[in-house]
């Protein structure tokens, strides 16, 4: 099995995973509220905590180890995806990767091991949805937890967005707007455009999700559904 960060497989740039990986669950977080006069703590669930795993790695038939580990640290320091090869098209979002710093014992045997912080989700690599003249829809989420989507609307004045009933009207807007979910941000190009979004930012529930769009001129809707499983 390889691994590919960044959409680079490891064993390309000379090292290699050992053994099969033990991905674990994400933890849930809970607030525990104590009542007075109540049998029991009310608990409400927040989500789920960032997800860690270690990945043991050999370097493979470098005659130089040392530089072959500046090499290594280079791509982790910026290391924002990680997918294994036997499934191809789901990925981890990292947020952070720590290899290990007995450089000695690497230096010997040539492996060493790698913490991983992610995500606590596995993403599912998805098209853009492109509609044209778009009026209503329905998208469907057939994993176990709803998405975040960023959402481009083509058009301009006043638009009214709907999902699933809950409403995001945009105002004033000259060729279109970008609404990140994941990022909580409007936006359109390098402009900033929170200020002409009211609403919730949407997601998409387990299973069908309507979208209605109102305005008299919206062109075209694109759709990047962010498509995320639990672990």
């Amino acid at each position: 099995m390889g691994v590919i960060i960044n959409n680079q497989n490891t064993k390309n740039l000379g090292f290699a995973l050992v053994g099969r990986p033990s991905i674990p669950s994400a933890d849930k977080k809970y607030e525990t509220i104590e009542v007075e006069g109540r049998d029991g703590a009310l608990t409400k669930f927040l989500g789920y905590q960032d997800l860690k795993f270690t990945l043991k790695f050999n370097i493979l038939f470098q005659n130089d180890i040392k530089q072959k580990l500046r090499e290594i640290k280079g791509l982790l320091s910026q290391a924002k995806t990680l997918t294994f090869d036997d499934s191809p098209n789901f990925f981890y979002k990292i947020k952070r990767a720590q290899i290990s710093d007995t450089e000695t014992i690497i230096k010997q045997s040539g492996v060493f091991s790698v913490e991983f912080h992610a995500e606590p989700f596995e993403f599912e690599s998805s098209s853009v949805l492109e509609y044209d003249n778009p009026s209503n829809l329905i998208i469907r989420n057939n994993t176990s937890y709803f998405s975040q989507p960023i959402i481009k609307i083509h058009g301009q004045d006043n638009i009214k967005l709907f999902v699933n009933d809950e409403l995001v009207e945009v105002k004033n807007i000259n060729e279109g707007i970008t609404i990140d979910s994941e990022m909580q941000e409007a936006y359109y190009n390098n402009d900033n455009m929170n200020h002409q979004m009211t609403g919730s930012f949407p997601t998409f529930e387990i299973g069908e999700n309507v979208i209605k769009l109102e305005g008299n001129n919206i062109d075209k809707i694109e759709i990047l559904p962010q498509w995320r499983w639990l672990t």
